[in-house]
């Protein structure tokens, strides 16, 4: 009996990669929308479709938001990078990302991983936080700014790239939204009977990382989420140094996935109101 079980798990062990990929990961090839359609709403002239590589040479598509076009001039008060959940594709994300350029003052990114939307290859739990890096290359190439002055921003599955980026990288800043501690919490949940810990190679864990980050962080998570429990949202919270911002959204706008309601956006403008004071003393320091 011993034997059937140990040749169980390792079977399971040699294919456990094959398994999670399932299990996380639901891309939608097909748009929603068809970017090639002429539109003169400000929507789609305030961005554009944009196309970049990562390590493994497979071509990821994005689209990028110009803030100085949404606000005819003003100047952005940063660049976010957008790392979306494990489904669908940017297609569905238009209107969001819009909305997100505007009430932020900021130019905004959002891109597709491997193997989602238009971006070629598969997805993998190593291959998005390559194609993540990939996408913060582009736009702090574009923006002409370092690196880490990047705002990466991750919701759902992207909290574990955004979280990578920022601990491993550096960050302007770190906001997560509905994010997870680790595949392994989450294995344990949907599969409690596999030995997640041990079999999986990439275990995308936040939890861990996260203390490696010291800039400004904001954590989101809704008491009705039943997507990834709350609990996970205040473990990572916990883990993370200071400054840092835990908000907990307002009944109807508390499940995975939710709206922002009136609060929820004026605390991240917040954020960004603090990194710009912060910068401006950085620059009057630096005269110094």
């Amino acid at each position: 009996m011993l034997g059937l079980i140990l040749v169980f798990v390792y079977c399971i062990g040699c294919h456990i990669d094959f398994i999670a990929n399932r299990l996380i990961f639901h891309p939608d090839k097909d748009p929603i929308e068809d970017w090639d359609v002429v539109d003169d709403s400000v929507v789609y002239k305030s961005s554009k479709e944009v196309r970049f590589q990562n390590s493994r040479q497979q071509t990821l598509v994005g689209r990028y938001f110009d803030y100085t076009k949404i606000s005819s001039g003003d100047t952005a008060r940063g660049s976010i990078l957008y790392c979306h959940g494990n489904g669908g594709n940017i297609s569905y994300l238009t209107d969001w990302a819009f909305q997100l350029s505007r009430n932020l003052r900021c130019n905004v990114l959002f891109f597709d991983y491997a193997g989602y939307g238009a971006s070629e290859g598969e997805p993998t739990a190593s291959g998005i936080l390559d194609d993540g890096r990939a996408a913060r290359n582009w736009l702090a190439e574009h923006d002409g700014i370092p690196n880490d002055d990047v705002i990466v921003y991750g919701q759902s599955l992207g909290g574990s790239v955004a979280v990578d980026i920022a601990a491993k990288d550096g960050a302007r800043a770190l906001i997560v939204e509905s994010s997870f501690t680790s595949l392994v919490d989450m294995g344990q949940l949907i599969l409690p009977f596999l030995p997640a810990r041990w079999l999986l190679r990439e275990q995308l864990a936040s939890v861990d990382k996260i203390s490696q980050f010291h800039n400004p962080v904001f954590i989101s998570h809704g008491h009705a989420d039943q997507t990834i429990p709350f609990s996970q949202g205040q473990h990572l919270f916990n883990a993370a140094n200071e400054p840092k911002t835990f908000y907990v959204p307002p009944s109807g706008y508390d499940y995975h996935s939710a709206p922002h309601c009136k609060e929820h956006r004026q605390q991240l403008r917040t954020l960004i109101d603090s990194l710009q004071k912060n910068s401006g003393k950085e620059d009057q320091d630096a005269v110094k």
